[in-house]
């Protein structure tokens, strides 16, 4: 949670550009807050080392203990089946002395073993009580001294967080906000800096469609390309219309020529005409 907040405050401080003491102080109280953490962290690892590392280890002592226990136990139900094989045997042949006798050996062994085995886990008792209160307050007076360590520290610091916030001038950047000025900057740079971000995105907009606009004017063609590639892509209505020309040209020629041979006739008659009267 500290790391989460001790970045967050400097995303805020570094993207702050009118309010410059709160910029600043937040800065230094994530710096702050990144000290505890480191302290938080080494307090942790201390926890492990000496508290809970030691606890561990009374898993494998525990373990050890109960075994002893029921070997005691293994012993001592021996002892009682040694006793009653012994009253039987008086109970059926008190007069058999060598079963009685043997009897009694076998009991008198199991009672040693089981005084021995007894003796055994009453120290390993003593030893196992002994050791767990010594450990049980060497281990607490770690963990009160790691945690006093902590938090002494962690007050510290929190002190100079608290002076950090408390050196924030919000008089001052309200009179720049209200001048519209910071430090060393133009007005216009300024006003520059307070648009908002949706006319932001608007003049963004506004020039990429600007610039894709010049691009199709000019990758579309104009309009005499158009007309020749159209003129290109029609030729059949051109050969038409040539066609059509040569057609006229050649009905003209001819009507021309019907004319002159119309009018070398009249010549002609007239010159017969003109002869028979002479004659």
């Amino acid at each position: 949670m500290g790391d989460e907040l001790t970045k967050v405050l400097k995303d805020y401080a570094n993207n702050e550009i009118v309010n410059k003491s709160l910029s600043t102080g937040l800065e230094n109280l994530s710096i702050t807050l990144t000290a505890i953490e480191e302290y938080r962290n080494c307090e942790v690892q201390r926890l492990e080392a000496k508290v809970v590392g030691e606890l561990c280890q009374y898993e494998a002592i525990c373990k050890h203990a109960r075994e002893e226990l029921k070997h005691t136990m293994n012993v001592r139900e021996k002892e009682l089946a040694r006793k009653k094989v012994l009253d039987k045997a008086k109970e059926r042949q008190p007069f058999n002395r060598q079963q009685v006798t043997y009897a009694e050996s076998e009991l008198l062994k199991a009672s040693a073993e089981m005084s021995r085995t007894a003796k055994g886990l009453s120290e390993q008792t003593e030893f196992f009580e002994r050791r767990k209160l010594q450990q049980l307050k060497t281990l607490l007076s770690d963990f009160i001294m790691i945690e006093m360590t902590f938090h002494s520290k962690a007050v510290e610091l929190l002190t100079v967080a608290y002076q950090q916030i408390n050196d924030i001038n919000d008089k001052a950047d309200l009179e720049r906000l209200t001048t519209g000025l910071s430090d060393q900057e133009e007005p216009t740079n300024f006003r520059r800096k307070l648009r908002s971000p949706e006319k932001q995105v608007n003049t963004g907009i506004s020039a990429r469609s600007s610039s894709l606009a010049s691009l199709m004017n000019q990758q579309s063609p104009s309009k005499e390309d158009t007309m020749s590639l159209r003129r290109m892509k029609s030729p059949e209505k051109n050969n038409l219309g040539r066609s059509n020309s040569l057609a006229a040209l050649l009905n003209h020629s001819s009507s021309k020529d019907e004319e002159d041979t119309s009018a070398s006739e009249e010549s002609d008659e007239n010159d017969s005409t003109e002869d028979t009267e002479s004659r």
